[in-house]
């Protein structure tokens, strides 16, 4: 069964008493700020598992308090959000989740440095959450997963146009208690340093090397990966900008003998709830070793009108995934937005993205994902908010013959009164 992370609520609790300790406490002024907040929304959704097999249309209602809370000086910040989202489906109580969302900031600055660490825990609805990430598509079933991070960096102004940033990334991921589920638990680090220069008040230059560490404890699979990027940010003008980077990555992982190979996939019922079911095609006899190498790139370009944003971005990445291995992702998003009037706007947002599996246990889940979403916020007040929007989603698996598609609509009521602030 998939392995669960005992070390990572330890780690998480560390991380906090951290970052409280990273913001030292002075004579100077400090205000304090809290935020509350609650939505209700009200789905519909006829595929909500994106199946080929035959799915009946479910109505959900999800209930998501949530509160800020913050404390500033002018030399250090220190903030924290919890947030709880209550899932309940009618006629499908397999779909039913409690997620939980708890995050901690905390921020230092002096004249040259800037120090920050940040952390995280996580546990989302895999189906429902409306989230793209590496496993979208992965799963036709409900399932949650848990995520615990920590990302501690470091910026140094060398001079009033050149900087130095170094980051770290620690994170744990694990699914559903159950080996049938089709995702397993991993581990991943990173590590990332950026030299950056303004050429010019319009041009700038920059160049990355990083580090990447990914292991998955149920089938001992893991991966190093180096890489290295260039790239410049250019703004053409008061109204349009753009970034581009580029380089290559090397991957060496090692899958270790004895452990099973697994195919995608079909769906079962398990303890009468449906569950994706991995199936064995036999084991490593000795430990293989494999090199692989691609392009990385990444970019947007973004132009303002006067009631009008338009934003489009495209990206290869290779991103660590619950499919036993890493996933390299291509890419594009496109995002417009316009202000019909100072309390309406309107928007649409377009997403392709296509996922190969090029390493790992796990064979046959490579897939194309796109999905249409077109959409409309009213401020109806100074603390009430509406938001209707569409959603057309389609997905081709190749171990699948047909492809899937679904239609949803989501409408949701936002409370979020007036920051409360006290300064001492």
């Amino acid at each position: 069964m998939p392995v669960r992370l005992d070390s990572r609520k330890s780690l998480f609790i560390a991380a906090s008493v951290l970052a409280l300790l990273s913001s030292p406490i002075n004579g100077e002024a400090a205000e304090w700020t809290a935020e509350p907040a609650i939505a209700v929304s009200r789905e519909y959704h006829n595929n909500i598992g994106l199946s080929v097999h035959p799915q009946d249309s479910v109505f959900g209602t999800i209930v998501t308090p949530s509160f800020d809370l913050g404390l500033n000086t002018p030399v250090w910040h220190l903030g924290g959000t919890a947030s709880v989202s209550q899932r309940r489906y009618s006629g499908a109580s397999d779909l039913d989740q409690d997620d939980t969302a708890l995050s901690i900031s905390s921020l230092y600055s002096t004249e040259r440095n800037t120090w920050q660490l940040n952390a995280s825990r996580l546990r989302t609805s895999l189906l429902s959450s409306g989230q793209i990430g590496s496993d979208t598509g992965a799963v036709q079933a409900q399932n949650q997963s848990e995520t615990n991070s920590v990302s501690p960096s470091w910026t140094w102004m060398y001079s009033e146009t050149t900087q130095l940033q170094i980051q770290y990334l620690w994170s744990e991921v694990s699914y559903g208690n159950s080996q049938n589920v089709s995702l397993l638990d991993y581990r991943y680090q990173s590590a990332t340093a950026t030299l950056s220069n303004w050429l010019s008040e319009r041009n700038q230059v920059f160049v990355t090397g990083g580090y990447s560490k990914f292991h998955v404890p149920f089938t001992g699979f893991e991966s190093d990966t180096g890489n290295v990027q260039v790239g410049a940010t250019r703004h053409f003008s008061e109204i349009t900008s753009g970034t581009l980077q580029a380089g290559l990555r090397n991957t060496a992982s090692i899958t270790r003998g004895g452990n099973l190979i697994y195919d995608k996939h079909f769906l079962t019922v398990v303890n009468g709830r449906i569950v994706d079911v991995l199936s064995s095609s036999g084991a490593v006899t000795q430990d293989s070793r494999s090199q692989n190498t691609s392009s990385v790139f990444s970019g947007d370009l973004e132009k303002k009108f006067d009631n009008t944003n338009v934003r489009m971005a495209i990206s290869r990445a290779l991103n660590p995934s619950g499919s036993g291995g890493q996933a390299e992702e291509d890419s594009i998003n496109l995002v417009v937005r316009r202000n019909l009037t100072d309390l309406t706007t309107v928007y649409f947002n377009s997403y392709y993205d296509k996922t190969r599996i090029v390493e790992g246990n796990i064979a046959n889940n490579d897939r194309t994902y796109y999905s249409f979403q077109p959409g409309a916020t009213w401020q109806l007040s100074r603390e009430w908010s509406a938001d209707l929007n569409y959603m057309y989603a389609h997905i081709k698996r190749d171990y699948e013959i047909e492809s899937a598609h679904s239609n949803s609509v989501i409408v949701t009521l936002n409370y979020r009164p007036l920051k409360m602030s006290i300064s001492r």
